[in-house]
């Protein structure tokens, strides 16, 4: 079972609705958290639109070292985000 860090709602429009920070030793400041949220609106749509395959929705996980980071999409095409 995975444990979420951090949970950030994004608009359609890649503004930051909310963000919530669950582990009190990897806290993001604000300025970092609307980086975060404009910068994977931005990779998301670029995704949808380089893709191969018709009907993509973009990047729904993004792996590194140390985090994996997933977008859930909602039915209004909302993005919600957690830090694993």
């Amino acid at each position: 079972m995975a444990v979420v860090y951090n949970l950030f709602i994004i608009t359609k429009s890649g503004g930051l609705i909310f963000y919530k920070g669950y582990a009190k030793f990897l806290r993001m400041d604000t300025n970092d958290s609307l980086r975060l949220a404009s910068l994977w609106d931005s990779m998301h749509a670029i995704s949808q639109q380089l893709s191969p395959i018709i009907g993509c929705l973009g990047i729904e996980l993004l792996q590194a070292d140390n985090f994996d980071l997933h977008c859930f999409q909602s039915l209004t095409g909302t993005p919600f985000l957690d830090d694993v």
